[in-house]
């Protein structure tokens, strides 16, 4: 019985630890990207990555991708969840963690929603912001963001959801 228990509270905690994984994967794989004047742009952390050729067709689409991309992982998560929920044979504390978990990446996407709203109002063009364990990514549409335009984006992130400053990574995409 209690080899069982730890199986399923292992399973959840993996599958948790995945939407966090799928979130900075996403970020992470367009982070560095080549203007179409041929300079070189590295992301916030400073790392010089693979470059690619990016207009502003396909910049467009890699928003609508990430959060169609953010939603089919949520999605499988939740229908994980929501298994072990329903299974009989799951006990009573795994049912709980699932249920929190679920809560969690609804509030998750709330808030995501929220934030990407409240940007493009302060004039970005687009945003897709990821939130997961305490951290937030946040992909801006932008030509040249600035201390001040950091600044903008850091405040209302930290106001929708709680997280502290220095746990929100900021990227330019153009």
């Amino acid at each position: 019985m209690m080899m069982v228990f730890k199986r399923k509270q292992l399973v959840v905690a993996v599958l948790a630890v995945m939407v966090g994984v799928a979130g900075y994967l996403n970020i992470s794989r367009e982070q560095t990207v080549t203007t179409e004047g041929g300079d070189l742009e590295t992301s916030a952390d400073g790392y010089l990555g693979e470059a690619q050729l990016v207009d502003s067709e396909s910049v467009a689409d890699f928003f609508a991708q990430a959060r169609i991309d953010r939603e089919a992982g949520r999605s499988k998560s939740i229908e994980t969840f929501n298994s072990l929920i329903s299974n009989e044979d799951t006990d009573p504390e795994t049912k709980e963690t699932a249920q929190q978990s679920v809560l969690t990446l609804a509030q998750n996407t709330e808030t995501e929603t929220a934030i990407e709203n409240l940007i493009r109002a302060k004039g970005f063009e687009d945003a897709v912001c990821y939130i997961n364990n305490g951290t937030a990514n946040v992909v801006v549409k932008t030509d040249n963001i600035d201390s001040s335009d950091a600044a903008i984006i850091s405040e209302i992130v930290s106001e929708q959801s709680g997280i502290a400053s220095e746990k929100i990574k900021i990227v330019e995409l153009n």
